[in-house]
């Protein structure tokens, strides 16, 4: 039997795969570096993307809640899902036009959010003793709260930057981790066996 070093199961693809999680991962990175030189542009350009994406979801809510037949939904859900569709269609339309401002607005939901689970997660580190990790979830859950706080102290000016910054971090941390599975991902072993025939040796 001989065993053949593959990245993904067979040796062919091997290369393939490394080739494309490095240059995936090179090319993240470089957009996560010149994100950094350009966090207010990078603001503005997530906003409105997030915009679309209500817009879309409210449009699909709306005619979904509309086109629903009455016999398999009552019009009380109907209603329901008719108005969270013009909210999401609405709060699209306001990120869209004016994203600047619609990025104050995310900026200290996105603070807020950072303190409730930094302050969620030191209390479950807390009550937790036996867990072996508890030193570090206790410290990662402080970090969290001051990055929120901090955020939230240079509101409004931190609005401009925030998003921005965290869509950099991201692609920075996405980009190093292909270029780590493609640089030095372990291959998988396939092994190429001889068939047998019933009642014959090997060929």
């Amino acid at each position: 039997m001989v065993s053949i070093a593959a990245f993904n199961g067979t040796a062919d693809t091997a290369g393939r795969s490394r080739w494309w999680f490095t240059g995936a991962g090179a090319l993240l990175l470089l957009l996560g570096i010149g994100g950094l030189f350009m966090v207010v542009t990078l603001t503005a350009v997530s906003t409105l993307w997030y915009g679309a994406l209500l817009l879309v979801a409210g449009i699909v809510e709306i005619i979904e809640a509309l086109m629903n037949p009455r016999e398999t939904e009552a019009w009380r859900s109907r209603a329901v899902r008719f108005l969270a569709g013009l909210l999401y269609l609405f709060g699209g339309l306001y990120a869209v036009l004016r994203p600047l401002e619609a990025s104050l607005a995310l900026t200290l939901v996105l603070g807020a959010t950072l303190i409730a689970s930094g302050v969620a997660r030191a209390l479950w580190g807390i009550a937790h003793e036996a867990q072996a990790s508890r030193a570090a979830v206790i410290l990662f859950a402080l970090l969290s709260v001051l990055l929120g706080a901090a955020i939230i102290a240079q509101w409004p000016y931190s609005g401009l930057w925030a998003i921005g910054l965290f869509v950099s971090c991201d692609l920075l941390a996405a980009g190093l981790s292909w270029l780590w599975v493609g640089l030095f991902g372990r291959p998988q072993l396939a092994a190429a066996a001889t068939p047998y025939r019933i009642g014959a040796g090997p060929r």
